[in-house]
């Protein structure tokens, strides 16, 4: 089953519902609480899950036996888990790894091949599995992946945080953890990043808790990229604004958009190309694409540069009253697309509408919300505070939240019926205070948009059309033939070869911007072989990023410096971190050897024998010595 984004082991009303199924008992202290209670609650078939896994740190335990449906309340991952905890008898050999691949990403693919082929060098074996894109998701959502978990960047303007990608992969208490990776030094630190404050202060912690990642040789970065390469037509057009990490073309990152020019004599009309449109016109219950064009409709409270620096949007500033206080100011004059003023009580609103209704990707910010006050109606001056001190409030908070107009709002609820599920709502035309407002729109064909000539930004384009491709090659063949103005970047990019065809037309200039894109894996560090930080080591040396750096992304990305999910060019960015292990296929099997493993007749690769007391100590101790593992402990 999949759950909301906002769900959290550490809601308060969750706490008191498990407090109520306990029967209150004040002895207890909240994590024995969430044990008893979860173990109470457990379907039919947990129980023998439950009391056959252990935690290093009890305190995790209710991670993995609170929610109905995962970990030991899940028999299908019970029975992918057992054996990899169960310890190997003399000659066992390392068992075949498990890749899942989503079918469309022939990247990947290309890349997991060469790697097998060179893995076999070293007894190394692997699974390599093509799966439907819902599948994939489905498989990694449920923690049912195999042994290591693929993932490309997908950028969007929160998620320039630090906290997105370190907590959501990494951190001990997080569902999203797919390695089930539990270092408890990196979890203080990710601990400690939330709560900051001082932006200074925070980034210490993120940068050392980034540390602390590559060092225990937990994520693997197999690439930075693909670079972003875009192409537009440079006949009707000006050069387009480049911002980091986005390009010229993304609807998520709309300076290129706002601040293009018509050369002289050209319609003002820019046409974008897309493989697909709106799944829906409720900016709640959007994913990907509303989301990112629903950016020109609905102004950010704050939003950033082209070099990723948080500058401020709809709030014209904010000013920190204490760790846990700030005061948002916002900018005059602004109005909503049907001509009502934008006040600080619509934002109260929004904030008050949100916390009561919205569970999806608004809550994921405003869950730490505590109260919003109006403290000056006539300058628009807001007072919001924390449950608790909230170091995310210029790069996530701000950055993610919108400004519902109250008149159109406040009652909608009821007069849809839709009870207390706002992305039920049908918001046929959504009106925002954005640079755009939305004009015709044909499903599935055809978006336009047209400019607020008076709105703060003062967009470029008199009209921005969206129109729709089912794909690459079709939206190319429409670039070629002046159908279409330039290619939008967020959901398709551009090769190095389909750039080179693009540019002997005449008409079309193509463009490359830094990126801060990635793909890597995280190991199930929790299971056999990963458990062991030398396996760790060694295969990381069975990987050839070169070959995908030069061959599948021809030459179109770099080679990773560091293991970690915040990239160079990203603010938030370690530069002190090691280097990777290289590819070195003979150094693996140095690594391997001198730790104990053997190879069988069939070249394939032994664990060492049951009596390697250092190898157990390595396999019970996961973590790099210094550091404390707290996660699942071997059977028996």
């Amino acid at each position: 089953m999949q759950r909301d984004p906002g769900d959290t082991l550490h809601d308060r009303r969750n706490l008191l519902k498990l407090l109520l199924a306990t029967g209150g008992v004040a002895a207890l202290n909240p994590l024995e609480v969430l044990a008893q209670a979860s173990k109470a609650a457990a379907p039919a078939g947990a129980g023998t899950g439950a009391a056959t896994f252990h935690l290093a740190n009890p305190s995790y335990e209710p991670v993995y036996s609170q929610m109905s449906g995962y970990y030991f309340n899940d028999p299908a991952w019970v029975k992918e888990t057992t054996p990899r905890l169960t310890w190997p008898k003399e000659g066992d050999k390392v068992p075949e790894l498990t890749v899942m691949i989503p079918s469309h990403q022939t990247d990947w693919l290309d890349g997991w091949r060469k790697w097998a082929k060179d893995a076999e060098a070293v007894g190394i074996k692997y699974n390599i599995q093509q799966l439907s894109h819902a599948r994939w998701l489905n498989e990694i959502n449920g923690h049912r992946h195999g042994d290591i978990e693929c993932h490309p960047s997908v950028l969007r303007p929160e998620r320039v945080d630090p906290a997105e990608w370190l907590v959501s992969r990494a951190y001990g208490r997080d569902r999203r953890n797919y390695g089930e990776w539990v270092n408890e030094q990196y979890d203080e630190l990710i601990d400690r990043q939330t709560i900051e404050a001082d932006p200074a202060k925070r980034l210490q912690y993120v940068r050392e808790a980034q540390s602390v990642l590559a060092e225990d040789l937990y994520c693997m970065q197999f690439g930075w990229g693909p670079a972003i390469i875009e192409a537009y037509n440079a006949a009707r057009w000006e050069e387009f604004v480049k911002t980091t990490g986005f390009g010229i073309a993304n609807f998520n990152a709309h300076h290129g958009f706002l601040k293009a020019r018509p050369k002289d004599g050209n319609p003002n009309v820019l046409k974008v190309g897309m493989v697909s449109l709106l799944e829906t016109t409720n900016i709640l219950a959007a994913s990907n694409n509303m989301r990112s064009i629903g950016r020109l409709v609905y102004d950010r409270l704050a939003y950033f540069d082209e070099n990723l620096n948080t500058i401020p949007w709809a709030v014209e500033s904010w000013n920190r009253i204490d760790e846990r206080t700030w005061d948002i100011k916002l900018r005059p004059g602004m109005k909503f697309h049907d001509g009502q003023p934008v006040t600080a009580e619509d934002l109260k609103f929004t904030f008050d509408f949100l916390m009561k209704y919205e569970r999806g990707i608004f809550w994921t910010a405003n869950q730490f919300l505590e109260s919003v006050e109006i403290v000056d109606a006539g300058n628009g001056v807001l007072r919001t505070r924390f449950k608790e001190p909230y170091g995310q409030f210029e790069s996530y908070f701000l950055q993610l939240n919108v400004i519902l107009p109250r008149h159109i709002w406040q009652n909608i609820m009821a007069e849809q019926g839709v009870g207390d599920n706002p992305r039920q709502l049908r918001i046929d035309k959504p009106i925002g205070s954005g640079p755009y407002r939305m004009g015709r729109h044909r499903k599935d064909t055809e978006l336009q948009l047209v400019a607020i000539k008076d709105h703060f930004c003062k967009p470029g384009p008199d009209e921005i059309i969206a129109v729709v491709a089912p794909s690459l090659d079709g939206l190319m063949g429409r670039l070629e033939g002046e159908d279409i103005d330039v290619i939008e970047s967020s959901s398709v990019s551009l090769s190095p070869s389909q750039a080179e065809q693009l540019s002997r037309q005449s008409h079309v200039k193509v463009e490359r911007t830094k990126d801060v894109n990635w793909y890597h894996g995280v190991v199930r560090a929790s299971w056999l072989p990963w458990r062991d930080i030398e396996f760790r080591r060694a295969w990381m040396h069975t990987i050839d990023r070169e070959f995908l750096i030069n061959v599948p992304w021809e030459g179109a990305g770099r080679v990773p410096t560091a293991n970690t999910f915040l990239v160079e060019g990203n603010p938030w960015h370690n530069p002190d971190l090691p280097a990777p292990p290289a590819f070195d296929l003979d150094k693996a099997r140095e690594v391997l050897r001198a730790a104990g493993y053997t190879w069988a007749a069939d070249g394939r690769l032994v664990f060492p024998p049951p009596t390697d007391e250092a190898w157990r100590k390595r396999v019970n101790d996961v973590s790099k010595p210094g550091y404390t593992w707290g996660g699942l402990k071997m059977l028996g």
